[in-house]
């Protein structure tokens, strides 16, 4: 029972991490940082739709290992989350710097800004969580002495 729940957890909080990553790629290719550089992604184009396909290939397939019974990829996957808490993290400072510090193009689009940010913190919790989900020890069962 216990690893149907672990497992079910596990699932769950990966696939809302993914939504959170694959929403703050699609959210940044529409705020001021999709003008940044010849080299970002813009909203509607190839690339995004490239870099949405790698990263839901990058959740899903170890997640799908891990579900059939290959439990070591569990530490692949918190590879891969400790990364998106890298990212989320360094964003999330990101965003307020750039809007805050002066550049131009990012004083009109607060809104963008805001919704990465949201973004960023979902992915920051849910990322925590699944360390929690995934890394639980079992509780022991205290029984009373008659």
């Amino acid at each position: 029972m216990r690893n149907s729940t672990t497992k079910n957890s596990v699932a769950i909080t990966t696939l809302l991490s993914a939504l959170f990553f694959c929403s703050i790629i699609v959210l940044g290719s529409l705020s001021p940082l999709a003008d940044s550089g010849p080299n970002v992604n813009t909203f509607g184009s190839v690339g995004l739709w490239l870099s949405l396909g790698m990263v839901l290939f990058l959740y899903l397939l170890p997640l799908a290992f891990y579900l059939i019974g290959m439990h070591f990829l569990k530490f692949v996957m918190a590879a891969f989350c400790s990364i998106g808490l890298l990212i989320a993290a360094s964003t999330l400072l990101l965003m307020p710097a750039l809007f805050l510090f002066g550049l131009e193009d990012f004083s009109g689009n607060l809104s963008s800004i805001i919704g990465v940010m949201i973004s960023c913190l979902g992915l920051l919790i849910t990322n925590i969580v699944w360390f929690v989900a995934a890394f639980k020890r079992p509780s022991a069962t205290v029984q009373e002495s008659v």
